[in-house]
Parts: structure tokens; sequence; C-alpha cells
């Protein structure tokens, strides 16, 4: 699964022009070379952080840029067109032999039990349940009994599910003059359209980990939580889980940060209440804002030294004194309304504001907008390992 010739030998550099556009032949030659200059190798570091993401796990990244045919000197253009149009534009049958030659032995007639099992251990950290029906003939296959397998399977491990099962959104996209998904989205949120293309990378990454192939609670909380209190973390899945279908989708993810981190003030406030409103009847119960107040009190004491007074003041007069100052309706609750008046010049809800800011680039991986901002992250990341040992 690691070897330095391509696997990808059943699809021809004709074959595979043949399904590209002269305009995205052009598009794809342009900004190789403005990534490469003039070799016609891409670096293994470059491949990796231009094509697939920063994100991908180091283990996965190279074996896809091996199987792609990189080597110590690069990957060379022609092998690149081959692999993107595997990815994008190739047939069931021809990802399934290009997985296949990923766990084939080296003379690629057949597949080794054992074999699989290890690279899917180094790779995937776990071997499928389902892998024995593959192999209840014997300890190895050939490409047939492979394939069937592999169709009748395609969540199996993180390849399949990434090839087979729709998880790869990479695109060649032309001149048409119909918007683009990515235009499409960048006109209806705060994000660029180059934003949202890094973002997609992100996503799909974040979401091959999930155990049943959707990006959800199960998926979501571990990947926030530290620094994101359990406490909340259900309350900011359900902030980006719009349509409450109990997953996050693409759109969804790219809704919500933009509402979080690039919106005005009063945007980035109203995402902070849906984490809030559990029951999302529209308003803030006691209940809720004793909860709500415990985890802030919480992120605080997590990110925060200086002292305060509600470090000090009892937690039901603190909610007292929020309905009383703020509660416009006097029915015993908080509006959005209401909560965007209170949390104006709150220290402890602009402390939660400043950790989703950080949650959303360093964990969900939206990008700077500016170097202040950076500089921000930078400095946030800094001070991580004195978040992580506090708990």
């Amino acid at each position: 699964m690691g070897a330095k010739e391509s696997r990808i030998g059943f699809l021809s550099y004709e074959e595979a022009l043949r399904r590209v556009t002269d305009v995205e032949l052009k598009r794809l030659k342009d900004a190789f070379k403005r990534t490469c200059g003039l070799s016609y190798y891409m670096g293994q570091h470059c491949f990796i952080r231009e094509v697939l993401g920063d994100g991908v796990p180091p283990k996965v990244a190279e074996v896809i840029y091996c199987s792609f045919g990189g080597t110590s000197k690069g990957l060379h253009f022609n092998n690149l067109i081959v692999g993107l149009v595997l990815l994008t534009r190739g047939r069931d049958e021809e990802k399934a032999k290009y997985i296949f030659s990923l766990f084939a032995s080296e003379s690629g007639s057949y597949v080794i039990r054992e074999e699989m099992e290890r690279m899917l251990h180094v790779v995937d950290g776990k071997v499928p349940d389902t892998l024995r029906k593959c192999f209840s003939e014997g300890e190895k296959v050939n490409y047939e009994k492979f394939r069937n397998w592999l169709l009748l399977n395609k969540d199996a491990f993180t390849f399949s599910r990434w090839l087979l099962s729709g998880g790869v959104y990479v695109t060649l996209t032309d001149d048409s003059d119909t918007p683009t998904f990515y235009q499409t989205l960048a006109g209806v949120t705060h994000l660029e359209e180059s934003d949202i293309i890094d973002l997609e990378k992100r996503y799909w990454l974040l979401k091959a980990q999930s155990r049943t192939g959707r990006f959800d609670l199960e998926t979501f909380g571990p990947l926030v939580s530290p620094p994101i209190r359990p406490s909340l973390s259900e309350g900011l899945f359900n902030a980006f889980d719009e349509n409450r279908d109990n997953h996050i989708d693409f759109k969804e993810i790219s809704c919500g940060l933009s509402a979080c981190c690039r919106g005005p003030l009063a945007e980035r406030q109203k995402f902070c209440f849906k984490v809030f409103d559990v029951d999302r009847d529209g308003v803030l119960s006691r209940v809720e804002l004793r909860d709500m107040v415990v985890a802030l009190l919480e992120v605080w004491k997590d990110n925060r030294t200086d002292d305060i007074p509600e470090l000090h003041t009892d937690l039901s007069d603190i909610v007292e004194g929020i309905l009383n100052a703020h509660d416009t309706t006097k029915m015993g609750h908080l509006t959005l309304e209401d909560y965007q008046i209170w949390s104006v010049k709150n220290v402890l809800a602009n402390e939660f504001l400043n950790l989703l800011f950080q949650v959303c680039h360093i964990v969900l991986g939206l990008r700077p907008a500016t170097p202040e901002e950076e500089g921000q992250i930078i400095r946030t990341l800094e001070t991580e390992q004195r978040y992580l040992t506090s708990w």
C-alpha cells in the first residue's frame, strides 16, 4: 500500500484527457505551473497541502501520494491528472480496481487477508467486521471476488467510503455562466469562494472519521471537546444542524461558520443563542439560563485567570439578575433580542464568542480572514497546552 509506482495503470493518461475539457486542462496546467514552477513534478508536501488539504492524516496522505505514482522526485503532472480524473470522473469499476491495487500483492493478482488487515489497522485503526465475508473462502482473494464484496460494502473503510459513497467533492470546473456550488454558497454567506473550497476539503476529512458515515454528534463531540466543555458540545452541534436531521451537512457547516465568525455581531450572538436554546423554542428559560451561566463560568475559568464578580456570586443570583435586567416580556425567560442586549457588554458571553472563534478556525478548518485574526489564533495555539492540562 506504499509502493512507489502508480497504482492506476488501468487508466491511461490519454483516456483521462478524453474526460477533461480543453478549458479544464488549461486551468489545471496553469494551477500546476503556479504551484510547482517550471518543474513537471509536484512534491509530496505540496500535493498534501494543495490537493488533499492539511488535515489529511499523514499515513493516509502518503498512501494516496504513492498510489498516484509519487516518488522522492515528486508526482508527475500526467499522473496527477490521471489520479484526479479517477477521483472525480472514475467509474465504480475503475475505483474498485484502484482500491484493490492498494492492498494487492506485488504481482497485483490477489489480496492477502493478513496484509489487508495490517494496512487497515495502520490507516483506519481498525478492521471492518464485514471483511470476513470477503475472505470467507480462503486467506486471499482475486480481483473479481474483492470487487463483488467491495461494491456491496462501500462504507467498509475510509478509502471505500470516500471513493464509492459520494465522499469525493473535488471538482474540475468549466467556464459555464451557471454559478458554481461554491459561488452560490459564497453568495448566501460571509465567506469567499476560496474559503468554501478549503472548508470542503476539511469537512470531508472530518466526516470520514464518522462510524456512521454522517457528520453526527458522535463524530462532532470528540472533535470540539476539548476545548469546548462536553456540556456545550450538543448545543453547539444543534446550532450547526439547522434542519434538525441529526447530522451536519456541508451547507450547514459553511453557514454556521459564517454566522459564528464572519457575520456582524448580532449574527454571531444569534448563533450563540442557538447553542443555549436546548429545546429550540426561541427563548432561554430559567433552566437554560442556569445551564448557560454554569457553562460560561467554566469557559472563563478554562481560558482566563483574571477575577470577575460572577466567580463569587451565587448562581441563582446571577440568573435572577439577568432576568430582572433584561427580561422584557416579564415571563421568566430571555428572547433572542433580550440575549443580544445582555451579551453585548457581558465578559462571559464575549469570552465564549472568542472560544467559538478559535474552535471554528483551529478544529473545523476556517481560514483566518486577516493577519490580525491569524495572529490571534497562533497565540491561542501557543497556550493550548494549558487548557488541556487543566482538564
